[in-house]
C-alpha cells in the first residue's frame, strides 16, 4: 500500500479531540447568560482555538437549544425597547417624540425606525377608525332618552344679624350628542328672602336642539322661558332659530357663536303684555384651564324695537373629587328699558356644589 509522503503528519490534525473542560465551562456560562452576541463570540474563539473539538462544541449548542425552546434570545436593543414602550402607551405624541430622538441618537438605524413608525401609524389609524365606526353605530342605534350627560348644582345661603336672609339656588344642565343632532337642556331656580321680604325670585328653563351642517357649522332652535317678578315680569318667552359656527373647536378650548330671528313675548307683573319680532345673537365659551379648573361663559342678546336685553353667565368650576366640583358663578341681566322702578342692570353671584353624571 502506497502512503503519500507527509500524510502521517496530517492524520493527528484531523482526528477529533475532546473539548477541554475550561472551554466547555466558558461556553456553558455564555449560554446561561442568554446574550446572543456573547455566545457567538465565545463559540467563535472556542472553534478557532480548538478546531478538533468542533463536534463537541456543536453538540453543546444543540443540547442547549433542545432544552430551551425558542433558542437564544436576541441582544437587547435599547432603541427598539424605547419605541416599544412608547407605542404600548398609545400616546401618539410621545411615540413621535421618541422616534425623533431615536433617529437623532442612532442615525444608522433611521430606516428601521421609520419602518416601525410607519407601521405604528397605520395600526393606530385603523384602531381609531374602528373605534369611531363603533361609536357612530352605537349613537345611531341609541334611543332619544339615552346617552344624556349632565350636572346638578345646589347652594344655600343664610345670614343673621343686621341683615337676616335665607337663599337657595338649584339647577340642572343636560346635554346629548348624536350623529347629526345635539340637544341641550338647562333649568335654574334662585330664591332669597331678605329682612322678611322676597329679594330674589328667578326661574329659567331653556331647551336648544342643534343640527350639524358641517364640522363647524350648525343650525339651532332655542326656546327659553323665564320668570322674575323682582325685575317686573311674570313670564318672558323667547323663541329663536338660526345658524351657528364653531370658531374654535379643540379639546381644551371651544368657542361658538350663533344668531337668527326670534320672537319675544312678555307678561309684566303690572298686567301689560308685549310681544315683538326680534333678533338674537349668542356666544358659548368653554376653556379647560387645567385638569381641575374649567371656565365657561354663555351670553345672549335679544334686540327688539322696544328694548334690548342681554343675559350673561360666567362660571368657574374647581374639581374637588370624583364627580364633585365647587362652582362660583356670576350672572348679569341687562334691560335697556325695564319696567318703572326696576334697574337696568341686575346681577347675582352663586356659590354652589356641582355633581356631574
Amino acid at each position: 500500500m502506497f502512503i503519500p509522503a507527509g500524510l502521517p503528519a496530517l492524520v493527528p490534525e484531523i482526528i477529533p479531540k475532546p473539548l477541554p473542560d475550561p472551554i466547555r465551562a466558558m461556553i456553558e456560562a455564555a449560554l446561561e447568560g442568554g446574550k446572543k452576541s456573547e455566545v457567538e463570540t465565545v463559540v467563535s474563539l472556542a472553534k478557532a482555538t480548538n478546531p478538533r473539538s468542533t463536534g463537541d462544541i456543536d453538540a453543546i449548542l444543540a443540547a442547549y437549544e433542545a432544552r430551551r425552546s425558542g433558542g437564544l434570545q436576541a441582544d437587547p436593543d435599547p432603541v427598539r425597547e424605547m419605541l416599544a414602550a412608547a407605542m404600548a402607551s398609545k400616546k401618539d405624541g410621545d411615540v413621535e417624540a421618541v422616534g425623533k430622538l431615536a433617529k437623532a441618537t442612532s442615525p444608522q438605524k433611521e430606516s428601521e425606525i421609520d419602518a416601525l413608525l410607519t407601521d405604528y401609524r397605520a395600526r393606530r389609524a385603523a384602531e381609531k377608525k374602528a373605534a369611531a365606526d363603533a361609536a357612530r353605530a352605537k349613537l345611531a342605534a341609541a334611543k332619544f332618552w339615552e346617552n344624556w350627560k349632565g350636572e346638578g348644582q345646589i347652594g344655600a345661603t343664610i345670614a343673621t344679624g343686621n341683615t337676616r336672609s335665607k337663599g337657595l339656588s338649584a339647577g340642572v344642565a343636560l346635554a346629548r350628542k348624536g350623529i347629526d343632532w345635539n340637544h341641550k337642556f338647562r333649568a335654574q331656580a334662585d330664591y332669597q328672602r331678605t329682612n322678611g321680604r322676597t329679594s330674589v325670585e328667578r326661574f329659567l328653563v331653556e331647551v336648544e336642539p342643534q343640527y350639524r351642517v358641517s364640522n363647524r357649522a350648525f343650525a339651532y332652535g332655542l326656546g327659553r322661558w323665564e320668570q322674575d317678578r323682582i325685575l317686573g315680569y311674570d313670564t318672558r318667552w323667547n323663541v329663536s332659530a338660526g345658524l351657528g359656527y364653531k370658531l374654535v373647536d379643540r379639546k381644551t378650548l371651544s368657542l361658538s357663536v350663533k344668531g337668527g330671528p326670534a320672537w319675544r313675548e312678555v307678561d309684566f307683573v303690572s298686567g301689560l303684555r308685549d310681544s315683538e319680532l326680534t333678533g338674537l345673537a349668542g356666544l358659548d365659551l368653554g376653556w379647560q384651564m387645567s385638569p381641575t379648573l374649567r371656565l365657561t361663559q354663555t351670553a345672549s342678546t335679544v334686540v327688539g324695537s322696544n328694548t334690548v336685553t342681554t343675559s350673561s353667565l360666567t362660571a368657574l368650576n374647581a374639581k374637588l373629587t370624583g364627580a364633585l366640583s365647587a362652582r362660583i358663578a356670576y350672572s348679569a341681566d341687562i334691560d335697556t328699558h325695564p319696567p318703572a322702578g326696576v334697574r337696568e342692570v341686575d346681577t347675582l353671584t352663586r356659590f354652589t356644589l356641582v355633581y356631574g353624571f
